[in-house]
């Protein structure tokens, strides 16, 4: 939805205050008038007076036109209204775990007919900072948000959410400084899991590969060290690699490649995400190591590059629509009015899908 989510909701908004200024049963202006008036898509201005209709503040005379409703003329927008909007704040709706938290939060508030509005923030806390003031003179009932890592977190805009009654849920990871329900997965033990598996099947130098560091490549990191403390098995700093930028053009790829320049050939790999490890299989390649064979590779997140690769790529499955869905059912519960704990946290269990890439045949 985005940028066109925002319009669409920021004209909803303006004619529900233009209505309440209007007597009952006074003719709106036409549709192409309403779409100069707010520098509009006829489309949006359509959307918007539709739903209008369907909630009661509008009703429609064939060949006459769309006129005030005796019944909603005067009524306020307010939480409780029929009219509800939900933000979910996201990284990127095109990569990682995040396609399937939003579907998890749309199925969920789409049952309930709430609208959703998506904001994608590049991990950027500045884009993040932005989207939080439009959201809030959007007048949304309730947010869902991936906070973003890169840069300064403003926490004002959440102390001002807050002020409002605007029940906040964060997904993946929280931020210090600011109480709200969480749902994430539990990285450690996907790490944990990954690096036993490695273990399992032979492997003894096996490399931590991860995006920068931060709170979940932390996580896993710990899930891998405990692993391997387990097995009597010695951290060696030389296998383990925190990527410098998330812009990396050649993630995984690049890190590997630094690896064996240096005389350092592992025989695992457990990688951050399943872009890492595609990387990290194609530099491999390249140096006549056979993956599932000389090396041994597993992934995270589960995603479709998993069965598109040539020699198919064990991951750790992230729970991503329980997690969005889990994450939309508590914020649902908080804005019906029930009691949720600032303190809830729920922490769903990744599972390990076992593929070609791991096992030595």
């Amino acid at each position: 939805m985005g940028e066109y989510g925002f319009r669409y909701m920021e004209v909803k908004h303006k004619l529900i205050e233009q209505i309440k200024l209007l007597k009952p049963h006074v003719r709106l202006p036409s549709r192409n008038a309403l779409a100069k008036q707010y520098n509009a898509a006829r489309t949006t201005i359509e959307r918007s007076i539709s739903e209008l209709i369907g909630e009661g503040y509008l009703y429609a005379k064939d060949g006459s036109g769309t006129y005030v409703s005796e019944k909603r003329a005067t009524a306020k927008h307010t939480p409780g209204s029929t009219f509800r909007s939900v933000g979910l704040i996201i990284p990127d709706i095109r990569h990682d775990t995040y396609p399937g938290i939003l579907r998890g939060v749309e199925d969920t508030t789409n049952r309930h007919d709430i609208n959703l509005v998506i904001c994608n923030t590049d991990n950027q806390t500045e884009k993040q900072a932005g989207y939080l003031n439009k959201l809030i003179d959007l007048g949304i009932h309730g947010l869902i948000i991936v906070p973003a890592i890169i840069g300064h977190t403003d926490l004002s805009l959440f102390s001002k959410l807050q002020e409002a009654g605007i029940p906040i849920v964060f997904c993946n990871r929280g931020i210090d400084g600011v109480e709200a329900p969480k749902v994430v997965s539990n990285n450690f033990y996907g790490a944990y899991a990954a690096v036993k598996h490695l273990i399992g099947n032979g492997c003894r130098d096996i490399a931590y590969i991860s995006r920068p560091a931060y709170s979940t490549s932390y996580e896993r990191y710990q899930g891998y060290t405990s692993a391997l403390a387990e097995a009597g098995l010695d951290v060696d700093d030389r296998l383990v690699l925190f990527e410098p930028t998330f812009d990396t053009a050649r993630q995984g790829y690049d890190s590997v490649s630094e690896l064996l320049k240096r005389g350092v050939t592992p025989d695992g790999i457990f990688c951050f995400n399943d872009g890492i490890a595609k990387g990290a299989c194609e530099a491999l390649g390249e140096k006549g190591l056979i993956v599932g064979k000389d090396v041994l590779v597993v992934g995270y997140d589960n995603t479709g590059i998993c069965e598109s690769m040539p020699v198919k790529l064990t991951s750790v499955q992230f729970q991503t629509y329980d997690i969005g869905a889990s994450a939309a059912g508590l914020l649902l519960d908080m804005m019906n009015g029930e009691t949720v704990r600032s303190s809830s946290f729920v922490v769903l269990q990744p599972e390990l899908v076992i593929r070609q890439s791991s096992n030595r045949s």
